[in-house]
């Protein structure tokens, strides 16, 4: 991962192509040729990545979860 980590509440801000430009750009196990399935829910946002000839079970989940920097509970 890069550096120039963003806050989480910079990250649920984003449009959903900023935020899929900031995954392919900070996390390197993400490959060009593998989609990401970008959805909001109440809570957040999740990302599910796929590779390409893999479609039916993501290799990786993340989740953005509001208020997530301000919580003790992790």
């Amino acid at each position: 991962m890069s550096s120039d980590r963003k806050k989480t509440d910079e990250i649920l801000g984003m449009s959903q192509k900023e935020l899929l430009d900031y995954l392919r750009e900070t996390d390197n196990t993400l490959q060009p040729s593998d989609l990401v399935q970008i959805t909001p829910f109440e809570h957040g946002t999740k990302a599910l990545y796929y590779h390409k000839d893999s479609l039916k079970k993501p290799f990786k989940t993340r989740v953005f979860l509001k208020n997530a920097d301000n919580s003790d509970a992790f």
